[in-house]
């Protein structure tokens, strides 16, 4: 098993160092931004080991189990809030090798480390904090550690049975709003009096004996009983069986297909009618001349037609004017997000859509990607058409977006909605200039039928953070004119002058970026036409 192991990681990093340089500055930022924020969550485990020094053993009998309930919730339940399972094996690429079920099930469970290290080393600040504590006797809280394979495994347990749901057609949709209902209720708890009232429910449940969390925080807190030692054994062979038998189910299916959707066969289909994704493509399109309808009307109808793309179209539309709305209007309500609301919830469903809009438009036609290099239409007509469909489904947005604003309970003045529109309008051009060099940069294959994976590359990331930086002064300067003036027409006028500068950089890049993706064509296509690597670098 071991050798099959090193086979596997070896294998995986001659793949990450063939493809990446040896030596950029942008990936010593992006150690830089990793190390800067797991430093943040070692500073905090750092401070809740320090403060837990000073609490009674009376208050951490009562409150320790709150904590490990909300430590598992996080652990389980924020990589799928984030569409992200972290690292993972590639089955498709790993089953036609004579590797052992047994091997690739301990190499998907060290990867679930991945899922949220956050969570691990919130753990070891509180093992830290009770080793210290001066009523502690003993080593009791190092088999706290046992919590570790625990969430380990039934984050295995949670991964896979997402990744079956997801690929059920009819269920991706349901999934996707429950998500959403799912992500808000930590700001509704926040930012509204729901908090108190479910904080005596949530304790009563945290305290429930049997629980796990229960059982593992009276484990850590010394001299358990015999009864909570057998209910931990019990959790902990739970979670192990439940995992193998959902790791074993997965090995059963053939991930070649697409997505476990049954395909017609050959011969039955049968003519019918335009669809309303087929209607709504030539009505796009009908606005257009050649080669722009067209190539507008093939990528509309063909991201309609994706699970990622319409899993991800739905949480921009949806997601973000409910996440957004408890920490706008709440009772701790900040005013500044509510005056700029639209401002921030359409910039927000930018960003969850970007990633098949705007950071990577040829990540789906992967390998296909090639005929833009020999058909008649240009290279440049195929990149504008693209920035045509991402401005289609931002316009859509952002009018789901302005008419939530007027059907809420609290309405934003028409000022407010004038001036998100502007500040989006200027984020949207900044984001397709960096996005259309990313685009021929950093190109990637993205697989439409993975949904529960975040497929951007880390180069991204950084050139969306410089985006920002770029973009913050503008804007800014937009807010500096009607704080100095007390006029919103100073306001308004430097967001227009914002707007037409964006839109002057946006045309300006184009012709770099043609030039790229012109002279760097075999790159382009052979980045486009690889497979999955061994281990899939979705990073959480």
């Amino acid at each position: 098993m071991s050798e099959q192991i090193r086979a596997i990681v070896w294998a995986q990093f001659r793949t990450i160092r063939n493809y990446l340089p040896r030596t950029s500055l942008g990936a010593f930022l992006l150690a830089l931004i990793t190390l800067l924020w797991y430093g943040l969550f070692c500073f905090g485990a750092v401070v809740l080991a320090e403060g837990m020094k000073y609490v009674s053993m009376d208050k951490l009998r009562l409150y320790f189990p709150a904590g490990m309930l909300a430590l598992l919730l996080f652990w389980q339940i924020f990589p799928v809030l984030t569409m992200s399972s972290g690292w993972s094996l590639e089955l498709n690429k790993l089953l036609i090798y004579p590797i052992h079920p047994r091997t690739l099930f301990v190499v998907e469970l060290m990867l679930r480390f991945t899922t949220s290290p956050e969570s691990l080393i919130l753990l070891v600040g509180a093992i830290w904090g009770l080793l210290a504590h001066p009523g502690m006797h003993g080593w009791w809280p190092v088999l706290l550690l046992l919590y570790v394979p625990f969430n380990l495994f039934l984050s295995l347990v949670v991964r896979e049975w997402m990744m079956t749901l997801f690929r059920r057609k009819r269920l991706r949709e349901v999934l996707m709003l429950l998500i959403v209902s799912v992500s808000v209720v930590p700001s509704l708890l926040a930012n509204t009096s729901l908090g108190e009232f479910l904080r005596p429910y949530y304790l009563r449940a945290a305290d429930g004996p049997g629980t796990p969390w229960h059982e593992f925080a009276l484990l850590g807190l010394g001299r358990p009983g015999l009864l909570s030692v057998a209910a931990v054994m019990f959790w902990l062979l739970l979670a192990w069986w439940l995992s193998v038998r959902r790791f074993a189910a997965s090995l059963r299916l053939d991930f070649s297909q697409t997505g476990g959707e049954s395909m017609p066969a050959r011969g039955t289909a049968k003519p019918s009618r335009p669809g309303l994704i087929q209607m709504l493509a030539n009505f796009v399109s009908g606005f257009l001349p050649d080669p722009y309808a067209a190539l507008v009307e093939k990528d509309v109808s063909s991201l309609l037609r994706t699970p990622r793309f319409r899993v991800l179209f739905g949480m921009a539309c949806f997601f973000s004017v409910v996440i957004f709305f408890p920490m706008a209007f709440g009772r701790h309500g900040a005013s500044f997000l509510a005056s700029n609301y639209v401002a921030f919830v359409n910039t927000y469903g930018m960003l969850i859509c970007g990633e098949v809009l705007i950071w990577n438009v040829f990540g789906f036609d992967r390998r296909a990607s090639q005929l833009y290099y020999i058909s008649p239409a240009g290279f440049k007509q195929v990149l504008l058409a693209k920035n045509l469909v991402a401005a289609f489904f931002i316009s859509i947005q952002t009018l789901v977006v302005v008419s939530a604003s007027f059907v809420m309970p609290i309405h934003s003045d028409v000022g407010a909605i004038i001036g998100g529109i502007l500040i989006s309008g200027v984020v949207f051009f900044f984001f397709l200039a960096a996005g259309n060099y990313s685009s021929v940069s950093f190109p990637r294959a993205v697989q439409p039928n993975q949904t529960f994976r975040r497929q951007a590359g880390g180069k991204t990331q950084l050139i969306l953070f410089a985006c920002y930086l770029l973009m913050a002064i503008p804007i800014g300067l937009a807010f500096l004119a009607r704080w100095a003036t007390g006029k919103d027409a100073a306001f308004f006028a430097v967001l227009t002058f914002d707007l037409f500068t964006a839109a002057c950089f946006y045309y300006v890049s184009l012709e770099p970026v043609m030039a790229i993706g012109i002279r760097d064509r075999e790159r382009i296509i052979d980045a486009l036409s690889k497979g999955a690597d061994p281990i899939g670098l979705g990073l959480s």
